[in-house]
């Protein structure tokens, strides 16, 4: 009797056992950008492959690499910004090779996108170039234009010292990171000289420059672009070009008119990768997840929800008619996107002295601690 107890309770152990490796099997566990991808894209992954989603969210690139360097973060799909943050991981080995035989759907990426995110050294072997946007000036229409009469949108609005002072009691507000104003500033300068925009020389320049308006700054932010336009907190903000079509839809319901635009000769990218960490548990359930996100109907959904831009040209007949024919919110054009600026990973040590000497700049003007000369 108890050698039967024994065998029963060793046989039900091996099929508990069983049924959790199998359970650990269909699962992928994503750790995105809060408010990227809808419940219903995961609900439908799910039903379809019986892989269950585990969902986690985060709010910035900092606290993505905190996990991904310093522990076994458990995370199978995670979506970095590209510069400067995927870019680095993926030097210091963060991300898994992938197995391009389970994406059939890369094909989808093909256009101008993926291929200046070749020409500034992204790695396709490793990261996927999904999402993008521009950065721009967001605006509060009829609050400009009674200060500004017929002005032309342009950064002389705010990087000019005369301009950004009229709208200096009414709010403007910049963006957190240099990479969002540094290259605009090198262009009002007129200091393009097809070298980096983040050199010493030109550092000490943009300080100089920030000298005569960073009193003129009411706040610096990357995130809050929707709710300070709306309540009137600011009227001009730097920022991203899907905050930007959020804050104009959501003007219509309070009766105020948003718009956004790219000045010509100002154009910034950004772009948000997919990547695999080299740790993932479940990396072909992963592919599978990032497969499917791929596909055209799919990623218009992510696009239609958020203003993000995917990296997917045959998804583009599924957008919304009124995003894509805002033409500044939605830059089709192949010649449009290929004159904006995108970031380069560093590539040397020279390079990582920049990238420090420009972040500390930055931060130091940000703290309106204007001595600072970069080192």
């Amino acid at each position: 009797m108890n050698r039967h107890i024994i065998i029963g309770g060793l046989i039900l152990c091996a099929i508990c056992i069983l049924s959790l490796d199998r359970a650990s099997k269909e699962t992928v566990n994503v750790y995105s950008w809060y408010g990227i991808i809808g419940n219903e894209i995961l609900k439908d992954f799910e039903k379809e492959t019986g892989i269950k989603v585990v969902y986690d969210v985060y709010d910035n690139n900092d606290t993505l690499e905190a996990k991904l360097l310093a522990t076994n973060s458990g995370y199978d799909v995670v979506f970095p910004s590209f510069i400067p943050y995927a870019a680095r991981q993926c030097a210091m080995g963060a991300y898994t090779k992938l197995d391009k035989t389970l994406i059939p759907n890369l094909k989808n990426i093909d256009g101008k996108i993926t291929e200046k995110f070749k020409q500034t050294g992204g790695d396709t072997t490793r990261l996927i170039p999904m999402f993008w946007g521009t950065i721009g000036i967001a605006y509060d229409f009829d609050a400009i234009m009674k200060i500004f009469p017929n002005q032309k949108i342009s950064y002389d609005l705010l990087l000019n010292p005369d301009n950004i002072s009229k709208l200096a009691r009414h709010g403007v507000s910049f963006p957190e990171e240099y990479i969002d104003i540094f290259p605009q500033t090198e262009a009002f300068l007129n200091l393009r000289d097809g070298r980096t925009f983040k050199s010493r020389e030109k550092i000490n320049k943009y300080i100089k420059h920030f000298t005569l308006v960073r009193s003129y700054i009411k706040k610096f932010s990357s995130t809050t672009l929707i709710r300070d336009l709306l309540s009137g907190e600011v009227i001009a903000a730097i920022g991203c070009s899907d905050n930007a079509w959020r804050a104009i839809q959501s003007a219509k319901d309070v009766g105020k008119k948003v718009k956004y635009v790219v000045p010509n000769g100002y154009g910034v990218l950004w772009i948000d990768c997919i990547g695999i960490p080299e740790k993932a548990p479940h990396k072909q359930n992963a592919h599978k997840f990032v497969n499917y996100l791929m596909r055209p109907e799919i990623a218009a959904k992510l696009t239609n929800k958020t203003g993000i831009l995917v990296n997917i040209p045959k998804a583009q007949k599924y957008f919304d008619r009124g995003f894509i024919n805002d033409k500044e919110i939605c830059p089709t054009e192949d010649k449009v996107i290929a004159g904006m600026t995108l970031g380069t990973p560093s590539k040397d040590d020279e390079d990582r002295r920049n990238d420090k000497r420009a972040t500390r700049a930055w931060s130091q003007i940000r703290m309106n601690n204007l001595n600072f000369i970069g080192e």
